[in-house]
Parts: structure tokens; C-alpha cells; sequence
């Protein structure tokens, strides 16, 4: 927040609405609607975080601005933009009602660089969200919910790779149960042989994994499922633990999740 006088409005207000809105209040301290309103106000601007500026004018010490905007009654509250008038309104709206005014006329936030890509792959424009990943990932390694995204997408065929990405996201994260999931699938990926498994099981968990290696996830699911009903002891309910881990890569929306969840958890309980 900013006081304004005649000498500083150009700068405080005109130039500065060539940035960004400017949201000036015409107040008096005798006023009592301006006490009810100011506070208002200000709380408004700390929460939008920079989106626009609110400057104060006081009325009985600035006559000229208020002669100047023809102010007759306080408070009188007017948006400034690329150095118009854009909206005005008079008198101590209640909170909502100002959330309202402003929200009419702000510019929209611009997305940040991951809810463009969440954008992308809703849409499934995977090899663009794909794309910015990966300079998402070169330019902040750092970033969990980057390189999970990213290793989302490179499961099934690059899952070593995906892992790799993953490995070292800890336990407490709210990313790790995605991380986890892609280790899950890695490790039924690299997996040779159970000792002692009876064959016709082990046959069937590897069709999954076979299914699962080709991308074909409902056919995975179907099988992984169907060896749950008859022998969960295998690999220490390894198909369980594979329909979970692809449950939760895929996400509860996806049309798979949806058509083999029910059957999932009817075996388990």
C-alpha cells in the first residue's frame, strides 16, 4: 500500500498502471465507511501477491486530486490501467463484493511452467508436455514433481531410465508413492525367475509382466488380477503390489484404474 500526493500520483499511479492495475482509494480520516473499507482493501492486496497496487489518496490533504477526479463522495475507489479508468465504485462494499469488482478486471495469472504441462497431458499432447519436461528437469533437478511426471512417461519403455529419475525421492514426500510405483515395475521388469513357484502361476505372472513390457496395461491388470484369486504368496503378493503400482502411476481417473479397481479390491477383501 502507498500513499499518493499531487507531486508523486504520476509516478505511484499512471506509470505504475502501465505494470500492472492500480486500484486507488479516495478516503478522509473522519470518514467512517473509509475506516470500513481501507482494511479491506489492504488485506486484498497483500493476498494478490504483487497482481496489483492499491495507493491511498487522502482527500482533505490532497483537494487537488479530488477536485481533479471529481470526487464527491468517500470512499470513492478507482481502477487505473495503462493509464485509464477502467472501473469505479463509491461507498464500503462488504469484502465479497470487492473480491468480486477486482476479479472482473485483473489480468489472468499467468499458468506456472508445470500446470501447462498438467495441461498438455490432460489433453494428451504427450510429446510436447514430454518436451518440457525434460528442460524442466535440466533446469531444476531438484524438482520431485517434475522427474516424476517425467518418469510417468517413460514407463514401460525407457523404465530404467524412469527409475533412475525417481530412486532418490524419500519416504515423507508426498511424491513417493509415485516413486515408489515406478520401483515396483522396475524390479517386476528385471525379474528372472521365482525359486519353487508353481508353474502355471509363475507362467501367469510373467504374461502380465510380458503385457505390462508392451504397454498393454489392461491386459497386465486382467492377469495380475487373475493370479491374486489363486495364489497371492507369489513373489510376497507381487501381483498385488504391481496392480497397485500401476493404479497409482495411471491415477484413480484413468479409464483403467476405473474398470479394474472394483475386481481388485473384491479379491482382497
Amino acid at each position: 500500500m502507498t500513499n499518493a500526493t499531487l507531486e508523486t500520483f504520476q509516478q505511484e499511479v499512471v506509470d505504475a498502471s502501465f505494470k500492472m492495475p492500480v486500484v486507488v482509494d479516495f478516503w478522509a480520516v473522519w470518514c467512517q465507511p473509509c475506516r470500513l473499507l481501507g482494511p479491506v482493501l489492504e488485506k486484498l492486496e497483500k493476498e494478490a501477491n504483487g497482481q496489483w497496487k492499491l495507493v491511498k489518496v487522502n482527500t482533505d490533504e490532497e483537494p487537488e486530486l479530488g477536485q481533479h477526479f471529481q470526487i464527491r463522495s468517500i470512499p470513492a475507489v478507482k481502477m487505473i490501467y495503462q493509464g485509464q479508468i477502467v472501473d469505479e465504485f463509491i461507498g464500503a462494499l462488504p469484502e465479497v463484493e470487492v473480491r468480486k469488482w477486482l476479479a472482473k478486471h485483473l489480468p489472468e495469472a499467468p499458468k506456472s511452467p508445470l500446470e501447462t504441462i498438467k495441461e498438455l497431458l490432460h489433453n494428451g499432447n504427450l510429446a510436447k508436455a514430454r518436451k518440457l519436461l525434460e528442460s524442466a528437469v535440466k533446469q531444476e533437478p531438484g524438482n520431485a514433481e517434475a522427474r516424476v511426471l517425467l518418469a510417468t512417461l517413460m514407463i514401460p519403455d525407457e523404465i530404467d531410465k524412469a527409475a533412475e529419475l525417481v530412486k532418490d525421492i524419500e519416504e515423507g514426500n508426498p511424491l513417493a508413492n509415485k516413486a515408489n510405483a515406478v520401483l515396483t515395475l522396475q524390479r517386476l521388469v528385471q525379474l528372472k525367475e521365482i525359486a519353487d513357484a508353481p508353474k502355471d502361476d509363475w507362467k501367469l505372472y510373467q504374461q502380465g509382466i510380458a503385457a505390462f513390457k508392451r504397454g498393454k496395461f489392461a491386459e497386465a491388470l486382467e492377469t495380475w488380477i487373475e493370479l491374486m484369486s489363486c495364489n497371492r504368496q507369489l513373489d510376497d503378493d507381487g501381483a498385488r503390489k504391481a496392480c497397485v503400482a500401476l493404479f497409482t502411476l495411471l491415477g484413480s481417473e484413468h479409464e483403467l484404474t476405473q474398470r479394474f479397481h472394483r475386481r481388485f479390491t473384491s479379491i482382497l477383501y
